[in-house]
């Protein structure tokens, strides 16, 4: 399934949701340059002018602004601002570490243009930050990898306390430009404005909130950029996205798929049964739930539509098209046997699953069993959709490790049990078990803090299966269900606010989403 296949025409088209590498773009932008016919010099001025841009729109009342810069090019890029804001009547001054000392390459020629406009430069130890009204983020740029040095450290950390918005230029100070790990610490930007191409570190996890509101320029260059570079990856939301497929006149309930849902323990049931709902919402057919015979009627109470199966779990399998396992499953014996059981009819008769929640921690468990390995390996498709702390029981490792660096973990996921990983959180990431940022990783831009409430992945995890119970590729079915699912939690947020969302609120505006409506 590729890009153009799910993506509208005007998505498709759009630079802005391309993701490249750091490196890449700090090695093809010379050349991208060169082919756009101009200069590095002058992509050092377009960006300064659009940062200029972004400041006066989203702050037009800032008259006092301090620029902290550091010694490379994002430092050039601040300097540019400085002498755009100074000519603009504002009260500017740049702030760096050593102010007698003289730059290089670009960054010198626009040190000297500040000078010469008699700017006022200071080192970071003479200026208070809670005095002005604004702070231009030009400290460090895309090409840290090891630890902030312990003076920028302090003046990220005092920026941060200042309270003060922040706007960084290209990314935050600090951040991992591909991981969007802080390296220890790192700028908490209000609003940050990326240069030729978003780096994979902005959109997701810990990165994502440190970004702020992002805003992408490609400063004339983006197509002679992409010409040369490799896309790491798609940031991707659900009006991006081609609609869904007209049902056929001639179709019935069979026509949609047959979707068992296994889970449902004794004492979690709710689980489960916002898994069967939100499938039942999402377009599936049938639904069908093997639950603990203590969950049987929380589980159908007031929505008939759910069916029961009886305590025949081979006769449940053998009706389904597509297996949904885990919400509500719990860890104990109960549980245990009855995904052995279900890895046992998989083994011979194989077919599409999606795994969540305790499923997930027991595969984990029984993943170095070579027999569920064999299993995996055959199956039509398989969607595992963890969050961090299940993410981290699949690999053997913390929670830190795998928000490290989310794009890495999410590909050893997919690699290691042969299916497309759905790892969930801010700016949750999606790939398949191909190789570290090729055309297989999605990033949804979509979604709100007011969904890190119970229930929700149990929703996420019906409406994937619901999906591909429907007849979508793996891929497709999980990224179409990750947007639907942030679209109807961006609705709620927008209709209601996000403090006291919960897992139900979203079926009401899902029905509508899945309708295009």
């Amino acid at each position: 399934m590729t890009f153009n296949n799910l993506l509208t025409e005007q998505a498709a088209a759009s630079l802005a949701h391309k993701i490249v590498s750091s490196e890449q773009v700090r090695a093809l932008e010379p050349q991208a340059a060169l082919d756009a016919g101009t200069t590095l010099f002058d992509l050092m001025q377009r960006a300064s002018e659009s940062a200029f841009a972004q400041l006066q729109q989203s702050w037009p009342q800032a008259q006092r602004i301090i620029v902290l810069a550091g010694n490379g090019n994002n430092a050039g890029d601040g300097y540019v601002l400085a002498t755009l804001a100074k000519e603009h009547g504002l009260d500017v001054c740049v702030c760096c570490q050593e102010p007698d000392r003289v730059l290089a390459g670009d960054a010198k020629q626009a040190q000297l243009n500040w000078k010469n406009a008699a700017g006022d430069t200071h080192s970071f130890s003479e200026v208070n930050y809670t005095e002005c009204d604004l702070i231009v983020d030009a400290l460090l740029g895309t090409g840290l990898n090891g630890p902030v040095k312990p003076k920028v450290v302090e003046v990220i950390q005092r920026a941060n306390q200042s309270k003060r918005p922040v706007l960084s230029i290209d990314i935050p100070s600090g951040m991992h430009a591909d991981t969007g790990q802080a390296l220890p610490v790192c700028i908490k930007a209000d609003l940050t404005i990326t240069f030729v191409a978003t780096k994979p570190g902005l959109v997701t996890g810990a990165g994502k909130e440190h970004t702020g509101r992002l805003v992408y320029a490609d400063l004339s260059i983006g197509k002679s950029f992409f010409a040369l570079a490799s896309q790491a990856a798609q940031v991707v939301d659900w009006s991006m996205l081609q609609s869904l497929k007209v049902r056929p006149i001639h179709a019935n309930k069979g026509t949609f798929g047959k979707l068992l849902c296994i889970g449902g323990n004794q004492g979690m049931a709710g689980a489960i049964r916002l898994s069967a709902e939100s499938a039942l919402r999402a377009g599936v057919g049938l639904v069908k739930v093997y639950c603990h015979d203590t969950s049987r009627a929380l589980v159908s109470a007031g929505r008939p539509e759910i069916m029961l199966a009886d305590k025949n779990l081979k006769e449940a399998l053998e009706w389904c098209s597509c297996i949904l396992i885990g919400p509500g499953l719990g860890q104990d014996d109960w549980a245990y046997q009855h995904v052995s059981r279900l890895m046992g009819y998989l083994q011979s008769q194989p077919k599409p699953v999606v795994l969540d929640a305790d499923g997930l921690n027991l595969l984990g468990k029984m993943s170095d069993d070579v027999g569920m390995q064999e299993v995996l390996a055959k199956l039509p498709a398989l969607i595992l959709t963890p969050h961090p702390g299940e993410a981290s029981r699949l690999l053997y490792c913390d929670i830190e490790t795998i928000e490290s660096d989310r794009y890495e973990a999410c590909q050893k996921i997919a690699n290691k049990y042969h299916c497309v990983c759905v790892l969930k959180g801010a700016g949750t990431v999606i790939q398949t078990d191909n190789s570290r940022f090729q055309a297989s990783s999605w990033i949804c831009q979509g979604g709100n803090p007011g969904m890190a409430t119970g229930g929700m992945g149990d929703l996420l995890t019906g409406i994937t299966a619901a999906f591909l119970a429907q007849g979508m590729f793996a891929q497709q079915a999980a990224i179409y269900a990750v947007c639907a699912h942030a679209e109807a939690g961006d609705r709620v947020a927008t209709q209601y606010g996000q403090r006291g969302m919960i897992a139900s609120d979203l079926l009401s505006p899902l029905r509508t989403i899945v309708n295009g409506l």
